[in-house]
Formats: structure tokens, C-alpha cells, sequence
């Protein structure tokens, strides 16, 4: 019988040692193998599943009721009703006949000037017409945009007030004040798509005002930014105002390029389509 050393004794405790813990780890590995790994495996197809749907629904457009919960939904837009309405907006007609109604409402923007305020419709167009103008050399001054109905009755009784002075009679002054200046409600500069705009050095509401280069560049290029010369010369019976050619209103640029090509009134286009 051999005889075995205690230092033999000792290295063959160690080597059995380590042969238990190789079969400790193993038998760990075959129950994650046997428990684990079969749910991992469910788990994996069920997100890849998930993924895959989302992907699809993500194609079809369908996205939006998987990922955002409820409050969250992006409301759907109705683009052909929303142009409806905006056209609506810019084609509504003010004048002696049509006043505005009590409940009418707009949105207004102020102007870079700080000043003057439009109608969030007119604003980027009007921005654009007289930065252009400006970029060719013109110097512009907007003398009157939004006012108010209590700004109107204010200015057309100051107005009244004027002729009554000088002897007319209230409806004599009333005919008289009329010619230019629109009753309360019924002055286009309410719906905020209405203003008066002229030279720099030359800000006189008369006869000479066309004659500034301003004023011919106006007219000439208004309708490429959507705004038409409300008062035309030669429509005084149309429009019932005296012709002004400072007074510019924004109707958009499809009806402004037929009104200033066919040389007529805004009465006039919206009795042809009807409005």
C-alpha cells in the first residue's frame, strides 16, 4: 500500500475541491438553461411581434393610437374647410350696404412699426410687399390700418362735427362726411385687412399721392402679394367712396390678380363668383 504525504494528501483535497465547484456551476447553468432561457425566449418573440406591428402601423399611418396615449392625439384637420374659411375671411365684403356684424372677430398682429396692428391674414403678405418695395429704393408710410368701430364712430363724428361748423345741416354734413369716410361698422380698416399707406415724404390723402413713385409701384405690384386698390377711379358709383389711391386691401393673391387684371371692384368680383 502506497503511502501518501500529507502534502499529496492536501493537493488531492484541493483538485476535488475545484472538481465540486465545476459541477456547482454547471448544474447552475443547466437549470438557467432548463427555467430562464425557454422565458427569455417568449419574452424576445413577444417584443419582436410588437415591434413588428408598430412598424406596420407606423406605415400605414397608424401609428399615432399605439405610441400617444388619448390626450395626446393629434386632432385631424379638415385642410379643405379650414381654406374655406379663411377665404371667407379675406373675401368678407364691407362697405355703405354691408356692415360688419356685432359678433365679428379678428386676430390682430402689430406691425414692425410698433404702431399699426393686421389682421393676422394680411400681416406676412403686407411684411412682404413693402420690404420688397423698400429693398427697390421706396420709403412707405402705413397712415392707417385696424381701427376699431369706437375708433370709427369717434373719427366720423369729429368728421361731422367739421361741416356742422360751418353751417350745414346734420344731413348735409352727413353727405358730405360719407364721400370719405365710412359710417362706424361699416369701414373695411375694422376687419384689419384695410390699409392706408403712403410715401415717406409725401403724406397726403389726395390727388397727389398717386403721383409719388410709391404709389405707382403699389399699384402696380399689390396683387402679386394678394391686395387690390379698394377704390378705383371710375367705380365711385360701385364702391360709394371717392376714389383714393392710397387705400389698399388684402384679399389674397388668386382674387387680387383677376380684380386689378380686369380692372374692377371687389363688389364687382364677388357678385361674379357669387360670394
Amino acid at each position: 500500500m502506497a503511502v501518501i504525504d500529507k502534502r499529496e494528501k492536501k493537493e488531492l483535497s484541493e483538485s476535488k475541491r475545484q472538481r465540486n465547484r465545476r459541477k456547482k456551476r454547471m448544474a447552475r447553468g443547466i437549470v438557467f438553461l432548463l427555467f430562464f432561457l425557454p422565458l427569455l425566449t417568449v419574452v424576445g418573440i413577444c417584443f419582436f411581434q410588437k415591434g413588428r406591428e408598430l412598424g406596420m402601423g407606423a406605415q400605414a399611418g397608424l401609428y399615432v393610437i399605439e405610441v400617444f396615449p388619448k390626450k395626446f392625439q393629434i386632432p385631424e384637420i379638415d385642410l379643405a374647410k379650414e381654406l374655406e374659411k379663411k377665404r371667407d375671411k379675406i373675401n368678407i365684403l364691407v362697405n355703405k350696404r354691408n356692415p360688419l356684424s356685432n359678433d365679428y372677430e379678428v386676430v390682430l398682429e402689430t406691425l414692425p412699426d410698433g404702431v399699426n396692428r393686421a389682421a393676422r391674414e394680411a400681416y406676412r403678405p403686407l411684411c412682404r410687399m413693402l420690404e420688397t418695395g423698400r429693398k427697390e429704393g421706396l420709403s412707405f408710410e402705413i397712415c392707417s390700418s385696424y381701427r376699431s368701430v369706437e375708433r370709427q364712430t369717434e373719427l366720423f363724428e369729429e368728421d361731422l362735427e367739421y361741416w356742422m361748423k360751418r353751417g350745414y345741416s346734420y344731413e348735409a354734413a352727413y353727405e358730405e362726411v360719407v364721400k370719405e369716410t365710412m359710417p362706424p361698422g361699416c369701414s373695411e380698416h375694422s376687419t384689419g385687412l384695410a390699409f392706408d399707406i403712403v410715401a415717406l415724404d409725401y403724406q397726403m390723402l389726395n390727388s397727389g399721392q398717386e403721383l409719388t413713385a410709391e404709389n405707382r409701384w403699389l399699384q402696380k405690384h399689390c396683387a402679386e402679394y394678394g391686395f387690390i386698390l379698394r377704390y378705383p377711379k371710375g367705380k365711385e358709383e360701385i364702391t360709394l367712396i371717392n376714389y383714393e389711391s392710397w387705400h389698399f386691401r388684402y384679399v389674397g393673391v388668386e382674387a387680387a390678380k383677376y380684380i386689378m387684371n380686369e380692372g374692377i371692384t371687389l363688389e364687382e368680383y364677388l357678385e361674379q363668383i357669387k360670394i
